[in-house]
Formats: structure tokens, sequence, C-alpha cells
């Protein structure tokens, strides 16, 4: 069974009232511009995408990457994620050049009672993990766009911060990842992976062979000034670095509002509609501390009345529009049970 992570509480006043916003704003405004994080004299930055703009073009960059190359087939929706992306813990990081576009986006996962993405093909292997006392974290969603110039920086800048924010910060023990098969041999001999699970046919990559590699977060460090481990090399920080680094990621990031959980995993996707009874239960009783916890749409919507909502999403096209009739879309959904 899944040990349940440390979820942190979020800080409220980072939200506003639940009761103040409206349903009407697909593209809110950022409370907060914040700064990535540099690298490479500026060149690239991370950040997390811990808005709805930012979400937005990081699910619909990998959903293109993975597209070109025949994995995504879902042509219901032009965004990639999963419902794990709904986990308050979850953290996408986003590389951004020095115009502040997105060139790639990495997400981690990080281990609770309804698992890892990767338990569909490889709960054995994991839980052997688990068994030992290890923390772990999953990377997915793990793409640089195309015409990117400058991708292995930016594969390594993604890595990197990863990394950092997940064994400096997170105390972390392991890495897990299922990559493509034909891909295992770079992760292995690049990044000091080992294949933990035979290679297997995945339904979430349109079936593609697909293995299960492991990184114990220690093994950079013990190798530091021994072997090239990749990133490393390229992103020589001392340790106090690595962790200002670390902590200035972490501070970036925020869970999902209301407004964005309704608009990825109802308006936009069937993620939600297609969520095991367990990850909705699960996802249904998180509370994060405030009045109305971001959860709460789910709540109601699991009870039957998401076709009842449909009708709101001419409010969309509407940037005039401040409400639904006077309501907030908890109003909308309360009156409509």
């Amino acid at each position: 069974m899944p040990r349940l992570s440390n979820i942190e509480k979020v800080n409220s006043n980072s939200f506003e009232s639940a009761d103040n916003r409206s349903l009407t704003s697909e593209v809110p405004q950022i409370h907060k511009e914040e700064n990535g994080v540099p690298f490479f004299d500026g060149k690239f930055s991370i950040r997390t995408a811990n808005q709805l703009v930012l979400r937005q073009e990081a699910y619909k960059l990998l959903y293109d990457v993975y597209s070109k190359v025949g994995i995504a087939q879902d042509r219901s929706t032009d965004l990639w994620l999963s419902i794990f992306d709904a986990l308050p813990e979850t953290t996408t990081l986003v590389a951004q050049d020095h115009k502040g576009e997105i060139q790639g986006a990495i997400t981690l996962v990080f281990d609770s009672p309804i698992g890892l993405p990767a338990d569909e093909l490889y709960n054995e292997e994991i839980d052997e993990l688990r068994n030992t006392g290890r923390e772990i974290i999953e990377l997915i969603s793990f793409g640089v766009k195309e015409t990117a110039r400058g991708s292995i920086k930016i594969l390594a800048i993604l890595f990197y911060s990863a990394y950092l924010l997940s064994w400096r910060k997170k105390k972390a023990t392991d890495f897990v990842v299922t990559v493509d098969a034909h891909h295992e041999k770079f992760y292995c001999r690049a990044i000091k992976f080992k294949k933990i699970g035979a290679v297997r046919n995945y339904a979430k990559v349109n079936g593609n062979p697909t293995v299960l590699l492991n990184l114990p977060l220690k093994l950079p460090d013990i190798l530091r000034n021994k072997v090239r481990v990749f990133p490393r090399p390229m992103l020589n920080y001392s340790e106090r670095e690595e962790l200002d680094i670390a902590e200035k990621i972490q501070d970036m990031h925020r869970p999902m509002s209301d407004e964005e959980f309704y608009t990825f995993f109802i308006e936009k996707t069937d993620v939600w509609e297609k969520a095991t009874s367990a990850q909705k239960e699960y996802l249904k009783n998180i509370s994060d501390g405030r009045e109305t916890d971001h959860f709460s749409i789910s709540r109601a919507l699991a009870k039957g009345i998401s076709r009842k909502l449909q009708d709101n999403e001419a409010v969309y096209q509407n940037p005039e529009a401040k409400t639904i009739k006077g309501q907030t879309i908890l109003d909308k959904i309360a009156k409509s049970q």
C-alpha cells in the first residue's frame, strides 16, 4: 500500500475567496509576476507552472511533443495531463527562453495513497522500493519543443531542477521513470538510472514498449567528483547554491485553484470522468485548510451534475461577463444539486 507523502498546506492568502471568483475567467490575471531561476547566463530559466496560463502552455507543449512521435492519440483535446496532476503536491516545471516562451516541461508526482502513474504497470517493482522505506517521486510528462534552440541545455536544467527540488528540499530518496525502451541506454549511461522493470506495453503512451528505471537520489552526490553524471558537468553549482535553487523553485509552487481544476479536468478534458473510484474518493477528501478547498467542484461533480454545467461554456467566450447571473461556479453547483 503506498504511503502518504507529506502534503503541504496551502497558504490561504495566496488564493482569492471562491465567493469572489467567477467561472468566466479562463485566463485569470497572474497575481504576482515571478522571475524564474536563471541558467546559462540568463538564456534560459526554470519556474513552476503555478497559474492557469502556464499550466495550459505546458500541457499543450507536451501534447504537441507526444503527438508528433505517435504517443498522444486522443484528438478530443490538445492537452497532455493525468489525474495525478490534480494532486496538491504535484509540480510541473517549465523551461523558458530569454523571451519568456516555454520550451520544455517536466512533472514530478509524489507518492500518495493513490500511488504513482507507473503503478499501473509496475506496482510490484515500486512496492519493493516502498517496503524498504524509500520516499519516491515519479518523473512524468518530460518533453522539449521540437524547434527549441539549445535542447540539450533545456533538458539539462529541467532534470537538474527536478533533482534539486526532490533531493535538496523534499528529501525524497528515489526517482522512478517509465521511458521508451529505446531510450533506456541514455538514461542508464548518462544519468546512472538502473532498470528495475522489464519491457511492457504501456497503454498511456499508445501501447509503446516501456521500461521502469530507478535512480537513488544520493548517487549523483556520491559520484560527484568521480564520474561525469548528466547534467552536473554542465551545471556545476555548490551544495549551498543548489539548496538556494531548490528553495526558490519550491516557493513558486502552488496547487490548482478551483477554476484551474474545472478548466483542465472537466471543461477541457475527460480526465476526471475516466479517473478510478479510488482516485476520485481520495481527491474528494483532500482538504488544504481553506474554507472552500480546491476540490469542492469535484465533490459536486461526482454527484452526477456535470452535464448541468455545460451551458456555462458560453460564458468563457464573453470576456466582459463577470458572473453567471450573479453566481460563482460554486453557487451554480450548489443550486444544481
